[in-house]
């Protein structure tokens, strides 16, 4: 079964897309104490209010967290059984990394109303003012997706002055006894940097060996400047359609109510839930080339004037924000589409737009090119295509913390930062689906950014998939930084000589992590 560890440390009902939560509180006490070299954990939970369909499960996984460092322990799942056998038959068959059994999984028929949880984990030094929160997740048939996270301690202000080395989880003989056959105890709990894995199981260097844990400390990892004001600019193409003689917008007639959704897209993450401050509006309006140009003059003036309006009593008032500007015969619209899109005799209706101007007879002799048929084409093909209004939008997104980033990444993931993204992407253990994904979203809507590139590519490799960390590092073959990334792809792949070549290339970049996948590469020979 593939989990999702999607932790965050701090804000209770922290929701993403639109699941809700309405199983209350589900922790009546908890209590953390050292005793000898392990460091306990005591909870009382009550789940007397989680009801699990058949296909669906409840995970409440406690998770110790502090600056860089978190620590996963078994969860309390409450499951259907049909969605328990297929948990269990997928584990069988397909063993997840850092597989953690279940504290204990309950069913219909050995529910309680409280249950007493707990076990101990070797201390170590990075706890002493760590957080714990509960994180509550659902599971269906597809995927797992987190409903929030609640914070039970925020300092748990131990002072232990030993370090021993990660041990395993103990869970007590009464607990066990008490558990009518549910409780598994864990081989160990993994314990992770935030920025990269402690997993170090050897796998073979070839390129369907994946996940590939022992590439975690291979492949390389950049961290972003912090960017202090998040300035972003996005625009919208609406295709809107009015009645004869009519100028204002009118949702519910023809398309324009699907049209209308492009905007509310963009619009409603910036006026809804302080997420952003709008700076700017620009709205430009655009005719196709047909009719004389004093009617198209005043029918895209017309239109973008109207659409302002349209906004302003619709998503954001404020007359001074608002930019209106009109194109009467967008004829550089039509080249684009032309060279995107080539019809017959395109290239001749190119030429003829660079070398006639637009009151030096241009339409008149498109209309007369090939009997008309050419002009025809267009009319029907390419015009309607240049009737548009477009909405550029400036704005500032502010600051989110770790919870608002963990909501946002799926939601509006263009308000964040890199660093913001990344922030949310250590809470998963490297090499998994959901750590790669955040990864990828970054290098989406970042996709002119060589260190997002790069740091995409590393997760893939990791999560298994080298073709697209190729098509990632192809796109910043010049940076030296992904150089040592090269060289891990080549590795895998078997070719030897290529991946040294790469790694002495990088030594000059990551001397330490150069050196180290030398050493790797020796030792393996």
């Amino acid at each position: 079964m593939e989990r999702v560890k999607y932790i965050i440390g701090g804000l209770v009902g922290v929701l993403l897309a639109a699941e809700t939560w309405a199983g209350g509180t589900p922790v009546l006490s908890s209590h953390v104490f050292t005793q000898g070299d392990s460091l306990h954990i005591e909870l009382l939970l009550n789940l007397d209010d989680t009801k699990a369909g058949n296909a669906e499960a409840y995970h409440f996984t406690p998770v110790l967290r502090s600056a860089g460092r978190l620590q996963e322990l078994p969860a309390v799942v409450v499951s259907g059984r049909r969605r328990a056998r297929a948990d269990h038959r997928q584990q069988a068959l397909q063993p997840a990394p850092g597989y953690i059994p279940p504290y204990r999984t309950l069913y219909a028929r050995n529910r309680k109303d409280s249950i007493n949880y707990h076990v101990s984990v070797a201390y170590s030094p990075w706890m002493e003012h760590a957080s714990l929160v509960l994180m509550r997740e659902q599971r269906d048939c597809c995927r797992m997706k987190i409903l929030g996270v609640e914070p039970l301690m925020a300092d748990l202000d131990l002072a232990s002055p030993f370090r021993v080395p990660q041990g395993q989880i103990m869970i007590s003989q009464g607990q066990a006894a008490g558990s009518q056959g549910q409780v598994a105890i864990p081989q160990a709990v993994v314990e992770r940097q935030e920025t990269g894995a402690t997993d170090r199981r050897e796998t073979k260097g070839r390129a369907d060996c994946m996940p590939c844990a022992e590439c975690t400390a291979m492949v390389t990892y950049l961290t972003p400047e912090v960017e202090t004001q998040k300035h972003r600019s996005e625009s919208a193409t609406l295709y809107i359609d009015y009645p004869t003689g009519v100028y204002d917008v009118r949702r519910e007639f023809h398309n324009n109510h699907s049209e209308l959704e492009k905007l509310d897209s963009l619009m409603r993450p910036l006026t809804k839930g302080n997420l952003a401050s709008i700076s700017d509006i620009s709205i430009c309006g655009y005719a196709s080339p047909d009719g004389t140009y004093k009617d198209n003059e005043i029918l895209a003036s017309n239109r973008a004037r109207c659409f302002k309006e349209y906004m302003c009593a619709t998503y954001m008032p404020g007359h001074n924000l608002y930019k209106v500007s009109s194109i009467p015969e967008d004829w550089d619209g039509l080249v684009e589409l032309l060279k995107q899109h080539p019809m017959k005799h395109g290239d001749e209706v190119l030429t003829l737009i660079s070398r006639t101007g637009i009151f030096e007879g241009r339409e008149k002799q498109l209309m007369d090119m090939y009997g008309g048929n050419v002009y025809r084409e267009l009319l029907q093909d390419y015009f309607p295509q240049l009737r548009r209004i477009r909405v550029t939008v400036g704005y500032e997104a502010r600051a989110f913390n770790i919870e608002e980033a963990a909501s946002l990444i799926y939601t509006h993931p263009r308000l964040l930062s890199l660093q913001e993204m990344y922030r949310v992407a250590a809470f998963y253990r490297p090499g998994t689906e959901q750590y790669r994904e955040v990864y990828e979203i970054a290098a989406y809507h970042f996709p002119d950014d060589a260190l997002a590139n790069i740091n995409a590519a590393s997760a893939v490799i990791m999560a298994g998939d080298p073709i697209s960390a190729r098509q990632y590092l192809d796109k910043v073959a010049d940076d030296p930084r992904a150089w040592n990334d090269f060289g891990v792809l080549a590795y895998l792949e078997g070719d030897r000589k290529k991946a040294e070549e790469w790694f002495r290339k990088a030594l000059g970049i990551e001397p330490e992590k150069a050196r180290k996948n030398l050493k790797k590469m020796k030792n393996k020979e």
